[in-house]
């Protein structure tokens, strides 16, 4: 992997919100003093007792409360530039990101006030979500239809006087809003990470690409290579990249608790007395930038990042297991890239978590890796600051940063004695019990990380000595239009009323649209749905859907047994693992990749756009948290004089209604749902062990997606990559809380552009390509659909809100990606606009278009698919991609779908845009057709890609 050596990239800014440390100087001094965060689980935020069991096997409760909290974390609103009103309301998780991003930019000496090149610096963080908000599920606090039925099922119900059955049902709406729904911001977010990011740019107006990585926990390394890639490419000058763990939850507890990965004593990384694990929150943020461009300038140097890099361990045990054999690849790879002698490194920062069997399968492939040096200490951070999931390895890495910083190594204090599962015989390592760190040179140290579903990357850092300055030796990946642009080689789709590209071609053609009635097979609808009620906003909207309908895939809870999973683990996954899965499969085929072609698996990369708060995952998370329910009606009953062993009988019965038929969780239930876990899968079906990893940047998400995909052939780190998009949440709750905030068409119908645009429906569906250099793709003999020549990706920077799309980021979106592709504006003959239907969307994106491609002679023609298949958020601009493709296959220029006039406010765009009615030929005088496909997304997040038809050389 990788033809090209790492440039070194300088560590300039450090920042950390982490268990009882809010900076980097309080991580330090714990770290030195040996301070252990790890302490029973207690507090307002979660009324612990209620989830707990001695038994491991209770039904859907853990046996651990071992956890190591964020407390007592202040909010500077002045700083954030945050109303109090709003402070209130934020998530713990978004406070901790803002707080280490503008640590880390500040003690980088870029404030907010500075003057520096804002429109080159991209954000990054790994992410699975930010996980639950204290005593606030979102999966739960817009379900009171479905708790007053639940309710009203009990057999106690008849037992309610009417006067009592009126008023248990008026104050349970009570209790639902003032408890849960006042004090949460998080409708809004619905568990992403990426607009927090977008507040960050907001704050300091960065204008660079943002969004966020799932590696499970080794999802900040898998960031830090994305921003790494980045600017060696020279598509941005200045990386933002951090991390940022779940919030602790019971919900967490009780999942990892049933896969046997908790200790109820301690957590004791590579000690004989490991038994397990304990949960750990917070969030870390870094600034990077070229070593060179640092030294000019004069930017404070910390250490040098000189490789990194991520692999999969492809086909494998199960998804919550390891193998010493991704590990031993990630840091090969790693070291090579670095170009910096085994012999060098003498720390290693282990990832070791105190779970026995996975700690050894660490140990044992990091060994092998290792087996030429002298002498390597061993430590693992996890022992002070718990697990911290996607966290865990940027918090390793600032340990290390700290280290070389300091030139002091911090001894591992919980250890005694060496744990049996670890073989350290016949291997240079050593479990840390010193602090000097004695050296004849720069001192060079390692980072590693792992996570579920065979993830794993490794980071080499060095000391950064200023009296020894090194030219880096490492050319710039050229830019695309120096370069072989991409080929798509392979395609497949599962969208609304199309399993196949060329069906949902057919469909655009034909204007036949697949937007229904949402069915109660989905959720119950009748309970939410009231046709009496009007389009609104307010308390009068809480616990109401006013359009029920959807443009929704079919689907069956089972997969092929070539797939080679047990029935049992396929009935805990989500559909969009399933789809995913399946997609890929024919993806693959199309490409001509099966029996008979070997895919070339150390060189394939697997990225796959979704985002977190899955159909399941809903599921799952409102089952754990009828405990939270029973305490409203345990307040309602007590109201009305039922109480005691009444009201306990009632509550349990209506446990059993609430609940219904979901099953109660298992070991199979967190790999079912794991946000990283379609990209993973699918590398573990294709036995892909290149990275693998999901990208999540709102609705531009698959746009992102295939733009670090493309990053990657280019500077030659995989050869193929399997990347695509998937969305398969209408949920009960986000529907409800879509209707709250009035972003759904009251009429039921997507109309972009026009006068009778009201909103948009929901749509879901998943798309998957298959990507190569054109040039490889050629000499394969490859069928190449169409070409990327090229890929832009903003942010708008700070605004008005971090809702409201700005044309002016839109616009330097498409102008990235235009020159990009080394393509002027005049030549593209057709756009895929986003088209979402919202005025607030529509405009901004049609006064971008205008801009860069409004023109009176030869107008580009606008396209807009969500009309026919509703807004299938994460994966849309993966069925844009598709129509493009095909239409630049077939030589049309698919329609808008636009019956209803213009809107009066676009008056200026006809003419010189046209926003055709009907299909047409497209033709072209000379040269290949080109189009665009444009996404954009809350959080201010905007992507851009252009297309060209392949043709074939005389």
């Amino acid at each position: 992997m990788g033809s090209l050596r790492q440039e070194p990239i300088a560590i300039i800014g450090t920042g950390c919100v982490l268990p009882d440390a809010p900076d980097v100087p309080t991580y330090w001094r714990n770290l030195q003093s040996g301070h252990v965060a790890v302490r029973p689980l207690s507090g307002a935020r979660w009324d612990w007792s209620q989830y707990g069991s001695d038994d491991p096997g209770a039904v859907d409760r853990t046996y651990s409360f071992l956890g190591a909290p964020v407390e007592g974390l202040r909010f500077d609103w002045k700083k954030f530039k945050v109303p109090p009103i709003e402070t209130r309301l934020l998530h713990s998780m978004e406070m901790m990101v803002l707080e280490a991003a503008f640590q880390a930019m500040t003690s980088a000496g870029y404030t907010p006030e500075r003057t520096f090149a804002r429109e080159r610096v991209a954000v990054i963080a790994g992410s699975s979500g930010m996980g639950r908000k204290s005593n606030v599920g979102f999966n739960t606090k817009w379900r009171l239809p479905e708790l007053l039925r639940a309710a009203r099922s009990a057999p106690a119900w008849s037992q309610l006087t009417p006067a009592q059955a009126e008023q248990v049902t008026r104050e349970l709406e009570s209790e639902l809003v003032q408890q849960h729904i006042d004090r949460s911001e998080d409708w809004a977010f619905w568990g992403f990470t990426s607009p927090v990011l977008g507040r960050v740019c907001s704050l300091f107006d960065l204008h660079g690409p943002h969004f966020c990585v799932d590696a499970h926990a080794a999802s900040g390394l898998a960031a830090l290579e994305s921003a790494v890639q980045g600017l060696m490419s020279g598509e941005w000058d200045m990386a933002l990249v951090g991390a940022a763990s779940p919030a602790l939850s019971p919900m967490d507890q009780v999942l990892h608790g049933k896969l046997r990965r908790l200790s109820t004593r301690g957590v004791f990384p590579l000690d004989a007395r490991a038994d397990g694990t304990a949960l750990g929150e917070g969030a870390v943020m870094l600034v990077l930038k070229p070593l060179e461009a640092a030294r000019r300038d004069g930017d404070p140097i910390q250490a040098v990042l000189r490789g990194v890099a991520g692999v999969n361990r492809g086909a494998g045990p199960a998804l919550s297991g390891t193998d010493p054999r991704a590990h031993h690849h990630a840091a090969r790879e790693a070291l090579r890239r670095a170009d910096v002698p085994v012999a060098s490194v003498s720390y290693l920062e282990t990832g070791a978590t105190g779970v026995p069997a996975w700690d050894g399968h660490l140990v044992t492939g990091l060994g092998g890796a290792y087996r030429e040096a002298r002498h390597v200490s061993l430590g693992a951070v996890a022992e002070s600051v718990g697990d911290l999931q996607t966290a865990s390895g940027l918090a390793a890495l600032l340990k290390v940063v700290l280290m070389l910083r300091e030139r002091s190594l911090v001894p591992q204090r919980s250890f005694q004695t060496c744990h049996p599962d670890l073989v350290l015989k016949d291997t240079p390592f050593e479990v840390s019990t010193r602090k000097d760190w004695p050296s004849q040179g720069p001192r060079y140290a390692a980072v590693h990380s792992a996570g579920f579903g065979g993830a794993s990357a490794h980071a080499v850092v060095e000391e950064y000595l200023p009296e020894a300055p090194r030219p880096s030796g490492v050319k710039r990946a050229p830019r695309a239009s120096e370069v072989d642009p991409i080929a798509i080689v392979g395609f497949a789709c599962k969208y609304p009323g199309a399993s196949t590209p060329e069906a949902l071609w057919e469909n655009s053609l034909q204007g036949r649209g697949a937007v229904t009635d949402i069915p109660e097979s989905r959720w119950p609808v009748s309970l939410y749905h009231d046709a009496t009620r009007a389009r609104g906003s307010g308390r009068d909207a809480f616990f109401r859907v006013y359009t029920p309908k959807a443009g929704q895939v079919p689907d069956a809870p089972v997969l092929p047994p070539e797939f080679g999973l047990p029935p049992s683990a396929v009935a805990e996954m989500d559909r969009s693992q399933r789809w995913t899965l399946e997609v890929a499969k024919v993806a693959m085929d199309d490409a001509g990749y099966g029996a008979r072609r070997a895919l070339p698996s150390d060189r394939t990369a697997v990225i796959v756009a979704t985002s977190p708060g899955n159909d399941r995952e809903t599921q799952v998370e409102t089952r754990l948290a009828y405990p939270e329910l029973a305490s409203l009606y345990r307040q309602v009953l007590g109201r009305v004089g039922i109480s005691g062993e009444a009201a306990e009988r009632f509550i349990t019965e209506a446990r059993q209604s609430f609940q219904g038929g979901t099953p109660a969780v298992s070991a199979q239930t967190l790999p079912g749902i794991l946000n990283s876990a379609p990209a993973t899968r699918v590398a573990r079906a294709l036995d892909a062990r290149g990275p693998a990893f999901t990208v999540e940047s709102a609705c531009a998400s698959t746009l992102a997606a295939l733009s670090l995909a493309a990053q990657g052939l280019r500077d030659g780190r995989w050869d193929v990559a399997v990347v695509g998009g998937v969305w398969s949440s209408i949920t009960a709750p986000f529907c409800v809380s879509m209707c709250f905030v009035e972003t759904i068409s009251s009429k039921g119908v997507t109309r972009p552009f026009t006068t009778d645009a009201d909103g948009f429906v929901h749509g879901e569906g998943c798309a998957v390509f298959v990507l190569k250099r054109r040039s490889d793709a050629m000499k394969d003999g490859d069928r190449i659909h169409a070409v990327i020549r090229g890929v832009g990706g903003s942010t708008d920077g700070r605004g008005k809100s971090i809702f409201a799309s700005q044309a002016r980021g839109q616009e330097l979106a498409m102008r990235r990606a235009l020159r990009d592709g080394g393509v002027e504006p005049t030549d593209i003959q057709y756009v895929e606009a986003h088209g979402s239907g919202m005025l607030e969307g529509d405009l901004p994106e049609a006064e971008a278009l205008l801009g860069v491609y409004g023109r009176p002679e030869r107008p580009v023609s606008l396209g807009a698919l969500k009309p026919l298949i509703g807004h299938s958020y994460i994966a849309s601009a993966g069925a844009g991609v598709l129509r493009t493709v095909l239409a630049l296959q077939r030589g049309v220029l698919p329609s808008s779908f636009n019956e209803s006039p213009l809107n009066p406010r676009l008056v200026a765009c006809e003419g010189p845009l046209v926003f055709p009615r009907e299909a047409r030929p497209w033709r072209v005088d000379d040269g290949p057709r080109r189009a665009a496909v444009n996404a954009y997304g809350f959080g201010g997040t905007n992507y851009h890609l252009i297309l060209e038809e392949h043709r074939e050389s005389p």
